[in-house]
């Protein structure tokens, strides 16, 4: 199965920044354990660029790498074996640099401008950021009918309370959030609890 597959099974991307290996065993093992084997881990902490080769440990975790905002970011991302990258707006530059190193890149967007830049870049799967503060459920349903080739992965302020108003959408495929392993619960290394958050959205998302 391949990794866009996977992501429209799933309906859901955690995503979270990663400073340690035992951060990424721990973190590894918690979704092994719930069945979401897929991760966003952003570029936040410089700490996170160490790490990230830790994930070679575990193969069968999709690895998504985000907050990507030059070549540098693509590289290490490439050398590290992940996936998918995932930028916070749409840059040409990266675009193409991604396309050429063959790997998906899924770049971020908000106006209707950015999505025909990036929908002529040839991307068909947007991230739509921040979505809570730019306008979203109604917005990205807005987009339905001028972008009908267009699928959205919403992130930005999503919560297990109002991720099924945006997985109803028809023109969204999954959403990212960084709620299913909150930050909180990484650093107390509360391995269990976070195992258990993505069973639930494991279950929430079964029932959309």
């Amino acid at each position: 199965m391949d990794v866009i597959q996977l992501i429209e099974n799933l309906k859901t991307i955690p995503l979270g920044t990663l400073v340690s290996e035992e951060e990424v065993s721990g973190i590894c093992n918690s979704l092994k354990v719930a069945e979401v084997p897929i991760i966003e881990v952003t570029l936040r902490d410089k700490k996170v660029r160490n790490i990230l080769k830790y994930f070679n440990d575990y193969p069968e975790i999709k690895l998504g790498v985000g907050t990507v905002r030059n070549i540098k970011d693509i590289d290490l991302a490439v050398e590290s074996g992940a996936s998918f990258i995932i930028t916070p707006g749409f840059s040409s530059a990266l675009s193409n640099y991604a396309n050429q190193k063959n790997i998906l890149l899924i770049p971020g967007i908000q106006t209707p401008s950015e999505i025909m830049q990036a929908s002529e870049a040839g991307h068909k799967i947007l991230k739509f950021f921040p979505a809570e503060l730019s306008g979203g459920v109604d917005r990205i349903n807005a987009y339905k009918s001028v972008f009908p080739d267009i699928t959205f992965i919403p992130t930005g302020g999503i919560t297990e309370t109002n991720m099924s108003n945006y997985l109803n959408l028809l023109n969204v495929i999954a959403i990212g959030s960084s709620s299913m392993i909150p930050s909180n619960l990484i650093e107390e290394k509360l391995w269990n609890e976070i195992t258990e958050r993505l069973k639930n959205f494991k279950i929430l998302t079964s029932k959309l």
